[in-house]
């Protein structure tokens, strides 16, 4: 019981800490500016949990916290504030542009580094934070240039997704008998899942 409050207040700490960068900031007052691009990375962080929903990379470790809302809680709140306060500090020069990039690169790395140490994100089938920081470079770039070509960046998106795909061999259709023992597949998976994080948090 003690280490699922450790856990929860951990990932309290997480999301109170990027509302509270965010409100430091002022980023908050660009959300007019930029909410197609937050919209956009709440998008495809939901298309992961979608598409990878039986063969999940990574997933947030909740211990006390329902699955569901701290899935909802990331993809909604915090990849969006993140995104949102990276863009409202843009510089304005290219070469300063390019240091912007590799600084949060570095930090978010880090900071996703120093989570996972402390069981709070957990990897599976052969996902590591290496992958984790190709994919916040994605997410940096793609965010960006969302802003003024959309559609580039929507198609950049769709190549990214079909790479990793084929890369960590998600499986996109999976048979069954019947629809009617689809609740009975989820609540196996789910459980199943449950099981096999809590196994690698003691490794």
């Amino acid at each position: 019981m003690r280490k699922k409050r450790i856990i929860r207040n951990r990932h309290c700490v997480l999301v109170l800490s990027v509302i509270v960068i965010t409100i430091l900031k002022g980023s908050w007052r660009e959300v007019p500016k930029y909410y197609k691009n937050m919209v956009y990375v709440s998008l495809i962080n939901a298309l992961y949990y979608l598409l990878c929903r039986r063969h999940l990379v990574w997933e947030f470790i909740p211990n006390g916290v329902n699955w569901l809302a701290i899935r909802i809680v990331h993809t909604v709140i915090v990849t969006p504030l993140i995104v949102l306060v990276f863009l409202s500090k843009m510089p304005n020069t290219l070469f300063k542009q390019f240091i912007y990039f590799v600084r949060w690169f570095i930090i978010s790395s880090a900071v996703e580094y120093f989570i996972h140490k402390k069981h709070l994100i957990l990897y599976a089938h052969g996902w590591n934070v290496f992958w984790s920081g190709i994919l916040y470079v994605k997410m940096f770039l793609y965010s960006h240039l969302f802003t003024k070509r959309p559609i580039l960046s929507l198609f950049l998106s769709l190549c990214s997704t079909v790479y990793f795909i084929i890369k960590f061999k998600v499986p996109l259709k999976i048979m069954h008998f019947s629809r009617f023992f689809q609740p009975l597949v989820d609540l196996y998976y789910y459980t199943f899942l449950n099981e096999l994080f809590t196994r690698k948090k003691f490794l």
